[in-house]
């Protein structure tokens, strides 16, 4: 046993380093694909957010949402020289069900399940229109279900929210001078 474990940290130690991911590395935006949500940091310290357009070696270009000139949630298309590029961060948009869809979905699988209920009850006991109060019911408690998963959808997605931020890129030299 202490040989074995005594060869296991013998082999560690002497390994070779794995390469860490590194952030300098302007491939690491080159991987990013179209339309993915970004916000960057320029040395001159404007911020800037919007989705990729296009990535090449000299840089990239951002189409931004600009809510000055042109009405709100005007784009514009904006190039982004490399060499003044401080940090580029990628921001992962949460999952946010279509609401709609699962409440209808919900309310109609629910009056279903009730008309089926109430027809089958109105079989045994006689003609009492259980099957509409059944619908009913069933069309209210399967809305009432879609809402509370819609509920436990977006608490889970918001409990997230800290892990949708990625570092893509960070420039690794100092701040270029002023002219």
């Amino acid at each position: 046993m202490r040989r074995t474990l005594a060869a296991l940290l013998m082999a560690l130690l002497l390994a070779p380093e794995l390469p860490a991911r590194s952030n300098g590395d302007w491939d690491n935006v080159k991987k990013l694909k179209r339309g993915a949500y970004i916000e960057i940091s320029l040395w001159s310290g404007e911020n800037l957010s919007g989705r990729i357009e296009d990535v090449n070696n000299t840089g990239l270009q951002v189409a931004t949402a600009e809510r000055s000139g042109g009405g709100p949630g005007a784009g514009w298309l904006r190039d982004v020289d490399r060499a003044s590029i401080r940090t580029v961060v990628r921001f992962r948009r949460p999952y946010v069900p279509d609401g709609k869809r699962w409440m209808a979905t919900g309310a109609v699988g629910g009056g279903l399940i009730g008309v089926t209920a109430g027809a089958v009850a109105d079989a045994e006991h006689g003609n009492h229109a259980r099957w509409l109060l059944g619908g009913l019911g069933g069309a209210g408690l399967g809305l009432l279900v879609s809402c509370a998963a819609l509920a436990a959808v977006g608490a889970f997605d918001t409990a997230q929210e800290m892990h949708r931020r990625d570092i893509v890129y960070e420039a690794k030299r100092a701040r270029p001078p002023q002219p």
